[in-house]
């Protein structure tokens, strides 16, 4: 059974204590009544508000209170109305709800989301407490403890920003290919294979390889860099396919592989997220000579 998270308990006791049927809140005030920011996702997707708690936990925050989401203007304000209101649209699936800019992000997706969001609440959290109040003066088994403990909080981080850098591939794709149906949180981030193999509607095949990494060299990437670099030029070589793409997520690394790597990338695209979403002049295509 889904509970409401600590963070958003202020808010629904706001919203339980309310006897007004129709609720206007300004996200200034939202993050007033919970004395943190909302996550970047409740400012860019719809589908944050979904009226669901099968989509998100998070919506018990507004439902266990009596209310529903009917509209959002993201950054401005939120519109909440009783339960029981004929006239509110009742959104019921991540699925459903029409993202900006025509994205969809799957039910993982959005998961994974808010796995991200609960990881720098507890983050910041710990950075505000006792964690490191006074680190220099404790014991060093204090200082083990707490260092061990943001560890464990921090976890995996090149997954993490991995995850995102897919999420803005997908955004590209969206607006090149209108691949709707792509889910890149059906793949395990550091798991083998493309890290987007998908076909089109018409039938066209699309690959691509996403790197996050930052170069260990000041003008050049470091030998494991460089060779798992070469592995993932070699892998979009030997797959045909009638699109691929190369995506950096660093400008720095971008021009690296432009000056120095060229030669492994005829016939793909080489991209630089999230630039290229908005300027094509981020986007190098190598031909096949």
């Amino acid at each position: 059974m889904s509970v409401i998270g600590k963070k958003y308990i202020p808010l629904h006791n706001y919203l339980k204590k309310s006897a007004l049927e129709h609720l206007v809140l300004p996200f200034s005030e939202i993050e007033c009544i919970l004395n943190a920011p909302l996550p970047q996702s409740a400012y860019n997707y719809q589908a944050w508000w979904v009226n669901s708690e099968k989509a998100h936990s998070h919506a018990l925050t507004w439902l266990d209170a009596g209310y529903l989401v009917r509209s959002v203007k993201f950054g401005d304000y939120v519109e909440f109305v009783r339960k029981g209101n004929m006239d509110v649209p009742i959104q019921t699936g991540v699925e459903k709800i029409q993202i900006e800019n025509s994205n969809k992000l799957s039910k993982e997706e959005l998961n994974y989301i808010e796995s991200l969001s609960n990881k720098l609440d507890e983050i910041r959290d710990s950075l505000t407490g006792n964690l490191t109040s006074d680190f220099a003066n404790k014991g060093v088994i204090e200082q083990f403890e707490a260092m061990k403990g943001f560890r464990r909080m921090i976890g995996n981080i090149d997954n993490d920003l991995s995850f995102l850098g897919c999420l803005l591939m997908k955004e590209f794709l969206i607006q090149r290919h209108s691949c709707f149906g792509l889910n890149v949180a059906l793949k395990p981030q550091g798991s083998p294979g493309l890290d987007v193999d998908e076909t089109t509607t018409d039938g066209k095949r699309i690959i691509g390889e996403l790197k996050t990494t930052y170069p260990y060299k000041e003008n050049d990437l470091g030998a494991n860099q460089k060779a798992n670099f070469i592995k993932d030029f070699e892998k979009l070589q030997q797959n045909d396919a009638d699109y691929k793409y190369f995506f950096l997520t660093e400008t720095k690394t971008f021009d690296i592989v432009r000056s120095k790597y060229s030669h492994h990338l005829k016939g793909i695209h080489l991209v630089l997220l999230p630039q290229a979403i908005s300027d094509c002049n981020f986007v190098i295509t190598y031909s096949n000579k």
